[in-house]
């Protein structure tokens, strides 16, 4: 043993203990990477992601596959290393090197069949970051989603799906393209948008976003493509559910003419104040309960259902928020429709556990400032020697002429020329500059441009890896949990026909007052929701992912063995995955897989 790999007395407590560093391909850290493998393998992930990628490597000098590459950044994600320079650190892990690698037996751990480098993962990021590859990406973010519900019902279409759209700050480090500084996290972010099922917290997609750019900007194409899908694919009925950031007509109008139902969140304004005022004088109070109005914006082509709900957590007078729903009173009434979007908070906890899953983007694009001064320098000599050519060559033709003429003859034509070349040796500099400056600046935003569609690519790969650990969390619980007729989406309808307009508060009854009343019809219209025991996801990776073992070598196998407190979880895994069967949905544009 040697001493660099020995670090002695390590325990202050017991200087008997010794810690070593060699041997280290017999040692892991992460051989949850077998369970990230299996998930791979039992989505078909990544052959879903080669049905739109083509390599464009010269195969003359490929060492690793694309599938291969794809394979490890993906699972280094789950596993949480959230750099590709991270690559070096897992090189010689026994169980993260046979996880990756498509090789049988005991060679996948010979020196030839090592890992990729950082720089070529980086150099695939790349070539992924192209147009028609990004779509690709963003597509099969989607499918992979829509395939998860599909399976979980059995190969069946579901009732009804609700989608719950909503945006989270990305931070980042230094002046990236289309990073800005938002004043309302007080940091220069990204501010991606995600959507999402609302009652499993599977991902149906996501968008990068510049920092600063308004949520309904641009976001009806975003929400319109995903309901589309949703729709065609997997359920009979869509519900976008969405706060005041994504509410626009253009996104009214485009999921009303394809039949998709939306309850969103409504800005406040000077005249829905002015409405919630004259709402509350005419109840002759503070109504606590929600209330059916109809309100008209100026860019509305006609007036539509609005519901006034009163914040649960007010505690003396309460404030309102405003619900927009193309749902009738028929369909929901107004108590449920508040109550329906108040489940949207189980939405918002997904995606806070889709943002802390999700790795740092890439660093921001910088000058190649080596080039940039060997060719101001190349240029400064250049010019020196240009300027002292020139001189000389002056100074002889003056010299000479001189000698044949007259003085003041010589002495004019000399001054002339000497101004003459003056003046085009300054136009050509000029101009040299000029270019120089101009090639440099072109260099450095084509440099810039690159950044963007990386970042994008490295969202949408850190999004499919969280959608993988979000389906290995689902194996831990009973599968029944997750099944459609526990969802919580079924949108009572009114035993009792509810108010259709502002007028006096209810009369109390002999069982108590209006207020109890309300309380009991607010009991009896609100929905039973099933949580899931769901585990968090850093939970799941610190207790079923992140775990040691040892590897042990024989004849013909490779024998890991693993630290027992990961028994119970990984016999739960196993038990229930091999039960799981696939299925695969026909995609437009691509090869049929089912």
């Amino acid at each position: 043993m040697s001493a660099s790999n020995t670090l002695k007395t390590f325990a202050s407590h017991n200087r008997s203990v010794k810690v070593s560093f060699d041997k280290p391909d017999q040692l892991t850290s992460d051989a949850g990477a077998f369970i990230g493998r299996r998930l791979l393998d039992l989505t078909g992930l990544i052959a879903m992601l080669m049905e739109g990628l083509k390599d464009s490597r010269d195969k003359r000098r490929v060492r690793h596959s694309l599938p291969e590459l794809l394979q490890q950044v993906l699972l280094s994600f789950m596993q949480g290393w959230d750099r590709l320079r991270s690559a070096e650190a897992l090189k010689n892990d026994p169980a993260f090197r046979v996880a990756c690698r498509n090789q049988r037996g005991a060679k996948v751990l010979e020196a030839k069949h090592r890992l990729a480098s950082q720089p070529t993962l980086s150099r695939t990021i790349d070539q992924l970051s192209e147009e028609p590859k990004l779509q690709h990406l963003s597509d099969t973010v989607t499918r992979l989603g829509m395939e998860t519900i599909y399976t979980r019902n059995g190969g069946k279409r579901v009732p009804e799906l609700v989608i719950d759209v909503d945006s989270y700050p990305v931070e980042v480090y230094g002046k990236q393209e289309g990073s800005e500084y938002n004043a309302h996290y007080r940091h220069r972010i990204y501010l991606p948008m995600v959507a999402t099922c609302g009652p499993t917290g599977d991902v149906l997609g996501a968008e990068l976003r510049p920092g600063a750019m308004n949520d309904a900007r641009d976001s009806h194409k975003f929400i319109h493509r995903i309901a589309i899908a949703a729709q065609k694919h997997v359920a009979e009925r869509i519900i976008v559910r969405a706060d005041a950031g994504f509410n626009s007509p253009i996104t009214y109008e485009s999921l009303e003419n394809d039949g998709i139902d939306y309850v969103m969140h409504l800005k406040k304004n000077k005249k829905l104040k002015t409405l919630m005022k004259k709402t509350v004088a005419k109840y002759g109070g503070s109504p606590k309960h929600c209330i059916e109005l109809t309100y008209k914006a100026k860019s509305w082509n006609e007036a539509q259902r609005v519901v006034m709900a009163p914040k649960t957590d007010s505690k003396s007078e309460p404030e309102y928020y405003f619900l927009l729903t193309s749902l009738s009173e028929k369909e929901c009434d107004a108590q449920s429709l508040a109550d329906f979007y108040r489940m949207r908070g189980k939405a918002e906890a997904h995606h806070a556990e889709i943002k802390y899953a999700s790795c740092q983007l890439s660093s921001a694009a910088r000058p190649n400032m080596f080039e940039k001064v060997v060719k101001q320098s190349l240029g400064d000599e250049s010019d020196s020697k240009t300027q002292d050519e020139s001189d000389s060559k002056t100074q002889d033709e003056s010299d000479s002429k001189t000698q044949d003429e007259s003085d003041s003859k010589t002495q004019d034509e000399s001054d002339s020329k000497t101004q003459d070349e003056s003046d085009s040796k300054t136009q050509d500099e000029s101009d040299s500059k000029t270019q120089d400056e101009s090639d440099n600046k072109t260099q450095d935003e084509k440099a810039t441009k690159t950044v963007r569609p990386q970042n994008a690519v490295r969202l949408l790969l850190n999004v499919m890896a969280y959608q993988l650990i979000h389906i290995g969390r689902c194996q831990m619980i009973d599968p029944d949990y997750l099944a459609p007729r526990n969802w919580p989406l079924g949108l009572p309808t009114a035993i009792e026909p509810p108010p259709t307009d502002v007028g006096p508060p209810a009369e109390p009854s002999s069982n108590g007052t209006a207020e109890a009343n309300t309380e009991k019809h607010d009991k009896q219209m609100k929905p039973e929701p099933v949580h899931a025991p769901l585990m968090h996801v850093r939970r799941f990776r610190e207790n079923v992912l992140k775990v040691g073992g040892r590897l042990t070598r024989h004849a013909r196998r490779l024998h890991f063995y693993l630290a027992e407190s990961a028994k119970k979880l990984w016999e739960t895994f196993w038990e229930n995955t091999w039960k799981l069967r696939w299925q695969t949905l026909c995609w437009p544009s691509l090869p049929k897989r089912c």
